[in-house]
């Protein structure tokens, strides 16, 4: 098994606690994971680790999540990031052309989460990301 230390990084953007408990216990399985409610606190995180994917609610359009996903991807530093959007919201259009590589809607099973990313790392680090 591998350590913590050799296990890649996830981060969960979050607002609904128990929501974001669930997807972090699902996820904990294989990435150390990193949790944040807003924009800010992604982006100290990305800041200060090493981050292989974010999982990100945006939550209604026009507010902090989806700018936070523009100003991601159009950042040299972060663009190499994948961001999966998980969402209530059905803008998947938008999401995937401010660069979202997966768009899914909830509800979200965890376990389906869980697969979603590791097939996202997967591809991300087969691509050379």
């Amino acid at each position: 098994m591998e350590s913590s230390f050799d296990r890649r990084t996830v981060l969960i953007m979050e607002n609904d606690q128990p929501t974001l408990w669930l997807y972090q216990r699902a996820m904990e399985q294989e990435y150390q994971v990193l949790g944040a409610a807003n924009k800010d606190e992604v982006m100290d995180l990305l800041k200060n680790h090493s981050v292989s994917a974010v999982v990100l609610e945006p939550g209604p359009v026009k507010t902090q999540g989806w700018a936070l996903l523009a100003e991601l991807k159009q950042s040299p530093e972060f663009t190499n990031i994948p961001v999966l959007i998980c969402t209530t919201q059905d803008e998947r259009r938008h999401g995937l052309e401010l660069g979202s590589a997966v768009y899914l809607t909830k509800p979200v099973l965890p376990a389906f989460l869980l697969e979603t990313v590791r097939n996202l790392i997967r591809t991300e680090s087969t691509n050379g990301g």
